[in-house]
């Protein structure tokens, strides 16, 4: 089934997997049974496991001066293991573990995973919780976040981690609680730490490889200015040893230096002694032991010789929060076209002041990014302003696209070039890659923003609630919430609270959910906003609803679709009904919960709406089930079956496979629901869900073989 195409033709119960293979995570197809189809039948191979992950960033140049600690990380790390670099910024520790690590990249099949810390940049270092979200969606779980505490994750990585050769580099890390939850669990996985601090905790209870870096000798100085400027240095030896020496044996410092005066020798010349007069008077070479000036020093000769467009990006650079940014961002803070950043960035490229990880993003050294923001502290403030509205823009853009239908506050939009964003799914890779940047925003408190923050982070519901990142979700509203407050914007704190108790509700806290909930809607009755008080209304239902208050529940639900009725609010009349199915059922009153259930899915079907085309045929199939019709239960889960594909929603298949096998079993069909759970359970494995668990539970006791053993027809 396509993306974004209707199912069509009655899934009938006889849709059965060609086999079931337990060597493979999904390694199925339907066969179809059926007397008459109505319409079109769609067949498709199914999706390829999820590929391992292939992290390691480019490398910035030639390695040079580190031979000893390259061949003891071979030595030592041939079977697994951790190494931990450690030395002063711009010493060269990241260098030296993509160098080692890629160069070893093939031994570890299962993948390489990478993650910069942030330890010691310009905002607050990245929490181990979140780092083993991102590791865990890169490994295959769909929805780590809702694992709610550290604990839960660290458990889960290592299990995913067992028994494979995997490859990890956690780079910039700042101490010991940072790196700890983030080492594997296999025996064959090998982990590379870099830090600026000497992290002695790590080797309490772990054997590890320390690699504390020196800075460079001048032969091994020389030879980087020389890898660096080939041929065209032209200068004296005296003058190139000077200037190795006022590098202070740093490769970042060195590459800078080289670059510019390559570009000198290039423009006049000059080569290396071109940087004497204008640049550094050979008198300042020796300007003692501040490594901190000698390193402005050094980065204002490759600034100073910038062009002014690539001289005003470098400084918007420093005002961007995110730890990379495309040339979309770039011409929007600086007011230019996209064109025109596309230039600036690639000539800060080449003189080493940027680095280009990914195609298309690019990044900083953080003392690069401190020097660009002391450059640029006079146009922060035009920077961050139309960083703002420019991300505020395309993040709109881009969930309206993954959450069609939403209400969205009105707003006077950016005129700013964007990405092309055509369907849902560049939507989701947009979001998915500029998430930091959005949470780094949301949350920096600065209260001159608080009115673009609190909007932006009611933009991205729509992402949040699909892709249930649960802890960016909660961050991001929590502080919208504070923002909304400072303002005493009723309607902001209104929306915020709306938003964050969904969060809660998903993250199981309802006690707090219910409070948000309880005052959006005083605060939407205190403003006249009927539509707002029916939204809290409906959400209120969930709460009570898993409270076990069925009756206040339903009546709050009739509430809200009231109101969405007469509104013509169709999205939303079709997600109260839905949920009005389940709590009916609940209660026993069947022919009203069928009634509704319908009426949903035929919204969503007019609307395009899989995921709740899908969450509606499951409703009914449950309903159909209490009332002992196994057959038509097995229909309405076959074709929840089919949405969810449509929808791209894994989780939301393996919930409806499940449905099917238990429809199976009710209709006595034992060997189908075996079929049916098998699946489920892998599904559900495979994207890392809790539910895992409890179907390979209930599969085991319904043939009577443990979880290892394999199931009928495999």
């Amino acid at each position: 089934m396509e993306r974004g195409s209707a199912p069509r033709g009655p899934l009938t119960p006889a849709l059965l997997p060609s086999r079931v293979d337990n060597s493979v995570d999904v390694g199925y197809g339907p066969v179809i049974q059926a007397g008459v189809i109505h319409g079109g039948v769609h067949l498709h191979a199914p999706a390829s496991a999820r590929p391992a992950p292939r992290q390691l960033p480019r490398e910035a140049g030639p390695l040079v001066g580190r031979a000893r600690e390259l061949d003891r990380m071979d030595t030592a790390l041939q079977a697994g293991g951790i190494a931990l670099i450690t030395g002063m910024a711009g010493i060269g520790k990241t260098a030296l573990a993509v160098h080692w690590a890629r160069g070893v990249q093939d031994d570890f099949p299962d993948g390489q995973l990478h993650v910069d810390l942030q330890g010691f940049g310009p905002g607050e270092p990245l929490s181990a919780q979140d780092v083993l979200a991102a590791f865990l969606r890169a490994l295959g779980q769909e929805r780590p976040d809702e694992l709610a505490t550290t604990a839960e994750r660290v458990a889960a990585f290592r299990t995913l981690t067992t028994g494979r050769r995997l490859l990890l580099v956690l780079d910039n890390a700042c101490r010991v609680e940072q790196v700890r939850p983030l080492l594997p669990g296999g025996e064959g996985c090998t982990a590379i730490v870099t830090s600026r601090a000497s992290l002695t905790g790590l080797g309490v209870h772990h054997q590890v490889l320390s690699l504390p870096l020196e800075r460079l000798d001048e032969t091994d100085a020389l030879a980087v200015l020389g890898a660096s400027l080939g041929a065209r240095a032209g200068a004296a030896p005296g003058t190139v040893r000077a200037l190795a020496r006022y590098c202070g044996g740093l490769p970042l410092a060195l590459r800078i230096a080289a670059a510019r005066a390559a570009e000198r020798g290039a423009e006049s010349g000059a080569g290396l002694d071109g940087l004497s007069g204008t640049d550094a008077p050979l008198d300042l070479l020796d300007a003692g032991d501040d490594e901190s000036s000698a390193l402005r020093t050094v980065f204002s000769w490759s600034y100073r010789a910038l062009p002014g467009p690539a001289a005003q990006a470098f400084r918007g650079l420093g005002a961007h929060p995110g730890p990379g940014i495309d040339v979309f961002a770039l011409a929007a803070a600086t007011g230019t076209t996209p064109e025109g950043a596309g230039a600036a960035l690639r000539t800060l490229v080449k003189g080493h002041l940027l680095a280009e990880p990914a195609p298309g993003r690019f990044e900083a050294h953080d003392l690069l990014r401190a020097y660009a923001s002391e450059l640029g502290s006079a146009e922060r403030d035009m920077y961050l302003a139309r960083l703002y509205d420019y991300y505020l823009d395309v993040a709109d853009r881009a969930d309206d696209l993954l959450a069609p239908l939403r209400f969205r506050v009105p707003r006077n939009r950016a005129s700013a070039p964007g990405p092309d964003l055509p369907d849902p799914p560049a939507a989701l890779a947009w979001l998915d890659t500029t998430l930091p940047t959005l949470v780094a925003l949301c949350t920096s408190d600065d209260e001159r923003y608080d009115d673009r923050r609190w909007r932006l982070a009611h933009a991205v519901r729509g992402y949040f609630y699909f892709t249930k990142r649960l802890d960016s979700w909660i961050t991001t509203h929590e502080a919208a919430l504070r923002a909304a407050l400072r303002l005493a914007d009723p309607l902001a704190e209104a929306l915020t609270r709306t938003n964050l108790g969904m969060a809660l509700v998903a993250a199981g806290r309802l006690a707090e959910a219910e409070e948000n909930y309880a005052r959006a809607h005083d605060l939407f009755v205190r403003l006249g906003d009927v539509r707002g008080r029916a939204g809290a209304s409906a959400n209120l239902a969930s709460v009570l609803r898993r409270r076990g208050a069925l009756t206040e529940a339903l009546d709050k639900q009739r509430e809200a679709l009231a109101y969405y009725r007469r509104d013509a609010s169709d999205r939303h009349v079709c997600i109260t009904l839905r949920t009005m199915a389940s709590v009916e059922t609940d209660l026993g009153r069947f022919a009203d919960a069928v009634a509704h259930a319908e009426e949903a899915i035929a919204i969503a079907s007019r609307l395009q709406l899989h995921l709740e085309a899908a969450q509606g045929f499951n409703s009914l199939g449950i309903t159909l089930l209490r009332m002992g019709d196994a057959t038509r239960a097995g229909c309405a889960h076959g074709r929840a079956v089919s949405h969810s594909r449509a929808a791209g929603s894994a989780h939301q298949e393996a919930r409806s496979l499940y449905r099917l096998g238990a429809a199976a079993l009710a209709s006595g069909d034992r060997e189908r629901a075996a079929r049916w759970w098998a699946l489920a359970a892998r599904l559900f494995r495979r994207i890392g869900a809790a539910e895992a668990e409890q179907v390979a539970s209930d599969l085991a006791s319904l043939t009577g073989r443990g979880p290892s053993e394999g199931t009928p027809g495999s």
